[in-house]
């Protein structure tokens, strides 16, 4: 029963995980740039900047792409949210996560119509004639 509660609880947390980036970069302005992506929602992003600033932050850019449950190098069936941010002062912008890249396309479902086709024939019979209709 232990394992099955450890399993469950680690699928729900890869469903919904942040990565923030480890090394801060300095921007244009001389302040510290950092970046968070997220799978699963936009809000994860967003509670990721403000637990990091420990308080108010300012939007640099946002966007989402399509990418796998683990990671989004390839495109895949999960959406990806990717925040830059400074934090600061707020001019009280949100981010859009405007989607960017390329759309995921699910493998075509193959239907198998080996399966024996069941036929049905009915007869009439009018006087001495027979006729048959196969269905």
């Amino acid at each position: 029963m232990k394992y099955q509660a450890f399993a469950l609880l680690l699928s729900s947390a890869a469903l919904s995980s942040c990565v923030s980036s480890q090394e801060p970069i300095q921007g244009p302005s001389g302040q510290t740039i950092q970046e968070t992506k997220c799978n699963g929602s936009p809000n994860a992003c967003l509670k990721a900047a403000a637990k990091a600033c420990k308080g108010p932050y300012q939007v640099i850019d946002s966007s989402s792409n399509a990418g796998g449950l683990v990671a989004d190098i390839f495109p895949g069936p999960v959406t990806w949210y990717r925040m830059t941010y400074q934090c600061g002062k707020s001019d009280g912008r949100m981010p859009t996560f405007q989607f960017r890249g390329q759309s995921y396309t699910p493998p075509p479902v193959v239907v198998n119509n080996n399966t024996p086709r069941m036929t049905t024939t009915n007869c009439n019979k009018f006087g001495n004639t027979v006729s048959c209709t196969s269905y």
